[in-house]
């Protein structure tokens, strides 16, 4: 469940930009850079895929004060309380963290990609959801399919979004917006 402000940032962004860290000096010098051009972002996910993923982020949420930092790759409630501690604003799972959907979290998106994901996650009172991965798993053609059968879900395709195909995503009722990796291209 999102606060309102987030979701009404993360749609009016129309972009989650998707930040897989690899250095920390390459990282900011690439944010820096990226939010020079692109001053409406306000919120920027960073994962956690490498070994040094939290600390990385832990020092780029202290550079970029005027930025909401969530948490991407949360896998298990320890990755949440870990980044929640941490001070991160947001925390993004590829799939559903069971634990963390029972406790109905604040700022947490869970991930999905059947349409009995979704309904759980409706059920459990989440309509925020990431789609993930997105363009394996029937892409904007499947979110238009399903956008008047699960009419309060609104969804963040990840995967295989780019520059190109993003619009086909945003364009549509039921995208929040969308997340991408290769955001500075």
């Amino acid at each position: 469940m999102l606060n309102k402000n987030l979701e009404t940032e993360l749609n009016k962004q129309q972009i989650l930009p998707i930040l897989n860290t690899t250095e920390l000096r390459d990282d900011i010098k690439r944010l820096e850079v990226f939010l020079l051009n692109n001053s409406h972002i306000k919120n920027i996910e960073i994962t956690l895929r490498q070994e040094d993923s939290f600390e990385i982020a832990k020092e780029i949420n202290k550079n970029f004060t005027n930025i909401n930092f969530g948490l991407g790759s949360i896998l298990s409630e320890r990755d949440y309380l870990k980044g929640k501690d941490a001070g991160f604003h947001f925390f993004v799972s590829p799939g559903i963290v069971t634990s963390l959907v029972k406790n109905q979290v604040t700022n947490y998106i869970p991930g999905g990609e059947t349409i009995s994901e979704f309904m759980y996650l409706l059920d459990s009172g989440y309509k925020n959801i990431k789609f993930f991965p997105s363009n394996l798993a029937g892409g904007y053609k499947k979110l238009v399919s399903i956008e008047n059968i699960l009419k309060e879900a609104s969804f963040i395709p990840t995967g295989g979004i780019n520059k190109k195909n993003y619009m086909d995503y945003v364009s549509l009722k039921n995208v929040l917006c969308v997340g991408m990796s290769k955001f500075d291209d």
